[in-house]
Protein backbone atom coordinates (compact mmCIF):
# COMPACT_ATOMS: atom_id res chain seq x y z
CA UNK A 1 0.00 0.00 0.00
CA UNK A 2 2.85 2.48 0.70
CA UNK A 3 6.55 1.83 -0.81
CA UNK A 4 9.51 3.73 0.89
CA UNK A 5 11.09 5.94 -1.05
CA UNK A 6 15.20 5.83 0.06
CA UNK A 7 16.48 7.84 -2.87
CA UNK A 8 13.86 10.12 -2.26
CA UNK A 9 14.30 10.39 1.66
CA UNK A 10 17.83 10.81 1.63
CA UNK A 11 18.32 13.13 -1.45
CA UNK A 12 15.79 15.39 0.25
CA UNK A 13 16.03 15.03 3.88
CA UNK A 14 12.58 14.03 4.26
CA UNK A 15 10.79 10.69 5.07
CA UNK A 16 8.81 10.09 1.58
CA UNK A 17 6.67 7.28 0.57
CA UNK A 18 4.48 6.89 -2.12
CA UNK A 19 1.06 5.06 -2.49
CA UNK A 20 1.33 2.33 -4.96
CA UNK A 21 -2.34 1.72 -6.07
CA UNK A 22 -4.17 4.83 -7.85
CA UNK A 23 -7.50 4.68 -6.20
CA UNK A 24 -8.65 5.47 -2.60
CA UNK A 25 -11.23 4.06 -0.58
CA UNK A 26 -12.27 3.94 2.82
CA UNK A 27 -10.77 0.98 3.68
CA UNK A 28 -7.28 1.54 2.10
CA UNK A 29 -7.39 5.15 3.58
CA UNK A 30 -7.20 3.57 7.10
CA UNK A 31 -4.21 1.05 6.38
CA UNK A 32 -2.53 3.96 4.04
CA UNK A 33 -3.19 5.92 7.51
CA UNK A 34 -1.23 3.73 9.63
CA UNK A 35 1.68 2.75 7.12
CA UNK A 36 2.62 6.40 7.47
CA UNK A 37 2.20 6.69 11.01
CA UNK A 38 4.40 3.18 11.43
CA UNK A 39 7.00 4.69 9.55
CA UNK A 40 6.57 8.38 10.46
CA UNK A 41 6.51 9.77 7.00
CA UNK A 42 6.72 13.38 6.37
CA UNK A 43 5.65 12.98 2.96
CA UNK A 44 4.07 10.83 0.45
CA UNK A 45 3.06 10.97 -3.69
CA UNK A 46 -0.15 9.59 -4.90
CA UNK A 47 -0.92 8.96 -8.40
CA UNK A 48 -4.13 8.73 -9.19
CA UNK A 49 -6.35 8.41 -12.38
CA UNK A 50 -8.66 11.55 -13.12
CA UNK A 51 -12.11 9.46 -13.74
CA UNK A 52 -12.55 8.27 -10.39
CA UNK A 53 -14.87 10.36 -8.92
CA UNK A 54 -14.59 8.87 -5.22
CA UNK A 55 -10.88 8.88 -5.26
CA UNK A 56 -10.79 12.70 -5.77
CA UNK A 57 -13.00 13.62 -3.63
CA UNK A 58 -11.09 11.56 -0.37
CA UNK A 59 -7.72 13.06 -1.68
CA UNK A 60 -9.21 16.65 -1.31
CA UNK A 61 -11.18 15.43 1.97
CA UNK A 62 -7.81 14.12 3.49
CA UNK A 63 -5.65 17.20 2.25
CA UNK A 64 -3.84 15.64 -0.81
CA UNK A 65 -2.09 18.44 -2.92
CA UNK A 66 -2.77 18.30 -6.45
CA UNK A 67 1.11 19.28 -7.87
CA UNK A 68 0.60 17.90 -11.13
CA UNK A 69 -0.80 16.26 -14.54
CA UNK A 70 1.42 13.41 -15.46
CA UNK A 71 0.83 13.41 -19.46
CA UNK A 72 1.89 10.52 -21.14
CA UNK A 73 2.68 10.69 -24.90
CA UNK A 74 3.92 7.77 -27.37
CA UNK A 75 4.18 6.79 -30.73
CA UNK A 76 3.06 3.02 -30.69
CA UNK A 77 3.82 2.46 -35.07
CA UNK A 78 7.69 4.21 -35.29
CA UNK A 79 8.63 1.70 -38.22
CA UNK A 80 5.58 3.37 -40.59
CA UNK A 81 6.83 6.48 -39.79
CA UNK A 82 9.09 8.29 -42.25
CA UNK A 83 12.15 10.41 -39.68
CA UNK A 84 13.95 13.14 -41.73
CA UNK A 85 17.32 13.85 -40.67
CA UNK A 86 18.11 16.35 -39.00
CA UNK A 87 19.77 19.22 -40.32
CA UNK A 88 22.16 20.19 -37.05
CA UNK A 89 25.02 18.15 -36.24
CA UNK A 90 23.62 16.20 -32.94
CA UNK A 91 26.31 13.96 -31.25
CA UNK A 92 26.86 11.15 -28.21
CA UNK A 93 27.39 13.06 -25.26
CA UNK A 94 30.49 11.75 -23.09
CA UNK A 95 31.75 12.07 -19.73
CA UNK A 96 33.34 15.67 -20.45
CA UNK A 97 30.07 17.10 -21.48
CA UNK A 98 28.52 16.50 -18.04
CA UNK A 99 29.12 19.43 -16.52
CA UNK A 100 27.37 21.45 -19.62
CA UNK A 101 24.68 19.11 -19.19
CA UNK A 102 24.00 19.40 -15.75
CA UNK A 103 24.06 23.11 -15.88
CA UNK A 104 21.21 23.29 -18.20
CA UNK A 105 19.61 20.22 -16.85
CA UNK A 106 18.85 22.40 -13.63
CA UNK A 107 17.43 25.55 -15.30
CA UNK A 108 15.02 23.50 -17.89
CA UNK A 109 13.22 21.79 -15.93
CA UNK A 110 11.44 24.15 -13.43
CA UNK A 111 8.03 23.16 -14.42
CA UNK A 112 7.96 19.89 -12.47
CA UNK A 113 6.25 18.74 -9.49
CA UNK A 114 9.20 19.63 -7.62
CA UNK A 115 8.69 23.11 -8.31
CA UNK A 116 4.90 22.88 -7.67
CA UNK A 117 5.51 21.78 -4.26
CA UNK A 118 7.15 24.39 -2.28
CA UNK A 119 8.25 22.40 0.47
CA UNK A 120 11.05 21.13 -1.01
CA UNK A 121 13.85 23.53 -1.11
CA UNK A 122 14.36 24.91 -4.86
CA UNK A 123 18.18 23.80 -5.21
CA UNK A 124 17.41 20.65 -4.43
CA UNK A 125 15.05 20.62 -7.53
CA UNK A 126 17.47 21.71 -9.86
CA UNK A 127 20.37 19.16 -8.57
CA UNK A 128 17.47 16.81 -8.77
CA UNK A 129 17.52 17.07 -13.15
CA UNK A 130 20.78 17.69 -12.87
CA UNK A 131 21.96 13.95 -11.38
CA UNK A 132 19.09 12.70 -13.62
CA UNK A 133 21.12 13.75 -16.47
CA UNK A 134 24.27 12.84 -15.44
CA UNK A 135 23.31 9.23 -14.69
CA UNK A 136 21.59 9.09 -17.96
CA UNK A 137 24.75 9.79 -19.52
CA UNK A 138 27.14 6.63 -17.70
CA UNK A 139 23.40 4.07 -18.28
CA UNK A 140 24.44 1.70 -20.71
CA UNK A 141 20.74 1.32 -21.62
CA UNK A 142 20.45 5.01 -22.58
CA UNK A 143 21.92 7.28 -24.85
CA UNK A 144 22.38 10.72 -24.25
CA UNK A 145 22.65 13.14 -28.03
CA UNK A 146 24.21 16.68 -27.94
CA UNK A 147 24.29 19.47 -29.99
CA UNK A 148 27.38 21.74 -29.28
CA UNK A 149 28.15 25.12 -30.27
CA UNK A 150 31.90 26.43 -29.56
CA UNK A 151 32.91 22.39 -29.10
CA UNK A 152 30.65 22.89 -25.83
CA UNK A 153 27.27 20.84 -24.91
CA UNK A 154 24.45 23.36 -25.23
CA UNK A 155 21.20 21.03 -25.91
CA UNK A 156 20.35 17.01 -25.59
CA UNK A 157 18.11 14.58 -25.18
CA UNK A 158 17.96 11.35 -23.63
CA UNK A 159 16.61 7.86 -25.07
CA UNK A 160 16.15 5.35 -22.90
CA UNK A 161 15.77 1.39 -24.01
CA UNK A 162 13.87 -0.36 -21.26
CA UNK A 163 13.50 -3.63 -20.48
CA UNK A 164 10.30 -4.43 -21.31
CA UNK A 165 11.48 -3.38 -24.92
CA UNK A 166 10.05 0.06 -25.61
CA UNK A 167 11.74 3.11 -25.56
CA UNK A 168 11.68 5.84 -23.66
CA UNK A 169 12.53 9.97 -23.72
CA UNK A 170 12.83 11.61 -19.98
CA UNK A 171 14.38 14.54 -20.70
CA UNK A 172 15.01 17.60 -23.30
CA UNK A 173 16.97 20.50 -22.43
CA UNK A 174 18.24 23.59 -23.97
CA UNK A 175 20.74 26.13 -22.60
CA UNK A 176 18.76 29.63 -22.49
CA UNK A 177 20.56 31.09 -24.77
CA UNK A 178 19.80 28.89 -27.55
CA UNK A 179 16.11 28.15 -26.78
CA UNK A 180 13.51 29.50 -29.74
CA UNK A 181 15.91 28.23 -32.76
CA UNK A 182 14.20 25.22 -33.39
CA UNK A 183 16.81 22.89 -31.29
CA UNK A 184 13.83 21.12 -29.30
CA UNK A 185 12.10 18.89 -32.52
CA UNK A 186 15.86 18.11 -34.21
CA UNK A 187 16.69 16.40 -30.77
CA UNK A 188 13.47 14.67 -30.87
CA UNK A 189 13.42 13.57 -34.52
CA UNK A 190 17.46 12.34 -33.79
CA UNK A 191 15.92 10.46 -30.63
CA UNK A 192 13.50 8.89 -33.04
CA UNK A 193 16.09 8.04 -35.94
CA UNK A 194 17.33 6.14 -33.02
CA UNK A 195 14.83 4.11 -31.70
CA UNK A 196 13.92 3.11 -35.30
CA UNK A 197 17.50 1.95 -36.07
CA UNK A 198 17.58 -0.21 -32.44
CA UNK A 199 14.01 -1.99 -33.88
CA UNK A 200 12.05 -0.24 -31.28
CA UNK A 201 8.30 0.25 -32.31
CA UNK A 202 6.98 1.77 -28.80
CA UNK A 203 8.34 5.36 -28.09
CA UNK A 204 7.10 7.21 -24.67
CA UNK A 205 7.43 10.17 -22.99
CA UNK A 206 5.97 12.19 -20.01
CA UNK A 207 5.17 15.80 -19.60
CA UNK A 208 3.59 17.97 -17.24
CA UNK A 209 -0.05 19.77 -17.96
CA UNK A 210 1.10 23.05 -17.14
CA UNK A 211 3.94 22.55 -20.18
CA UNK A 212 1.93 23.48 -23.09
CA UNK A 213 5.46 24.29 -25.11
CA UNK A 214 6.56 20.54 -24.88
CA UNK A 215 3.21 19.26 -25.53
CA UNK A 216 3.30 21.04 -28.57
CA UNK A 217 6.87 20.00 -29.51
CA UNK A 218 6.02 16.04 -28.80
CA UNK A 219 2.65 16.44 -30.99
CA UNK A 220 4.46 17.85 -33.54
CA UNK A 221 7.01 15.30 -33.74
CA UNK A 222 3.88 12.56 -34.09
CA UNK A 223 3.67 11.30 -30.33
CA UNK A 224 -0.28 11.39 -29.31
CA UNK A 225 -1.72 11.48 -25.55
CA UNK A 226 -1.96 7.83 -24.20
CA UNK A 227 -3.16 8.93 -20.39
CA UNK A 228 -3.28 11.33 -18.08
CA UNK A 229 -2.92 11.17 -14.68
CA UNK A 230 -2.97 13.03 -11.24
CA UNK A 231 -0.04 13.81 -8.89
CA UNK A 232 -1.12 14.34 -5.13
CA UNK A 233 1.29 15.13 -2.81
CA UNK A 234 0.74 15.15 0.99
CA UNK A 235 2.85 16.34 3.97
CA UNK A 236 3.01 15.02 7.64
CA UNK A 237 4.97 16.36 10.50
CA UNK A 238 6.41 19.08 8.21
CA UNK A 239 8.87 21.26 9.85
CA UNK A 240 10.86 23.66 8.73
CA UNK A 241 13.62 23.72 6.08
CA UNK A 242 16.76 22.12 8.00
Amino acid sequence: MIQILDWDSQFFNRRIGRITQNFLDEPSLVAINHSIEENQLECIYFLAKPDNDRTIQLAEHENFHLVDLRITLQISQLHSLEIPEPNIPIDYASEEDIPALRLIAAENHTLSRFFTDTHFPRQKCRELYAIWVEKAVRDPNTRVFTWRAGGEACAYVTAKICPEGYGEIDLVGIAPQYQGRGLGPQLIVHALRYFQQQKIDRVTTVTQGRNAHALKLYEKCGFSIASIELWYHKWFFYQEER
